[in-house]
């Protein structure tokens, strides 16, 4: 394995192709959603929408989120801007799935989300070498299948709880149906 493993997996997370899929399925499968989040983050930046900062917002940020990323500093409620910013975004999401109001005036002027909005959140997990980014980064090795980086080779009961429980059926069709499509083969 390089010494700076780390590059790599940013490398892999940005070139795409098979080595992607299987560094994001090895991710699921391990419950270590900040490589997830980072590349979601990235897709993000390119086409920034109501329905996908919620989407991000909600699975990996929220203070009860399913997959909730372990930078605590860059979240709320430390974090209450990222909060705020989200509520806002879910009014103006609520108010484009309304139907008009009669007079033709909306209640809350609608704008399109900062596609900065996560860059925080995504430096604080890169850079905190505490993180599971970094855990990923050093134990992650894309020579072996996603299965076989998996301690013994297989899911504990956890892990297996949580992609038959959190995964399949909420994180990864809500991400999917947010427009992260790229996301919807990830088991």
């Amino acid at each position: 394995m390089p010494s700076n493993f780390e590059a790599d997996l940013a490398e892999i997370l940005t070139k795409g192709g098979e080595r992607r899929i299987e560094l994001l399925r090895y991710c699921v499968m391990s419950v270590t959603m900040e490589p997830v989040f980072v590349f979601l983050a990235q897709e993000y930046r390119l086409r920034p929408t109501h329905a996908a900062a919620l989407a991000l917002y909600d699975i990996f940020c929220a203070p009860d989120a399913p997959a909730r990323v372990g930078v605590v500093e860059a979240l709320p409620p430390r974090n209450l801007q990222l909060q705020a910013t989200a509520e806002s975004i879910r009014q103006q999401w609520t108010q484009l799935q309304s139907p008009p109001e009669a007079d033709g005036r909306s209640t809350v002027s609608i704008t399109v989300p900062h596609r900065n909005l996560f860059d925080r959140v995504v430096e604080a997990v890169r850079n905190d070498p505490a993180s599971r980014f970094a855990a990923a980064a050093s134990q992650y090795d894309p020579r072996l299948a996603p299965l076989q980086n998996l301690p013994g080779g297989k899911m504990n009961a956890g892990q297996r709880h949580f992609v038959e429980r959190v995964w399949r059926p909420l994180a990864r069709l809500r991400l999917a149906a947010a427009g992260f499509w790229q996301i919807a083969n990830i088991e």
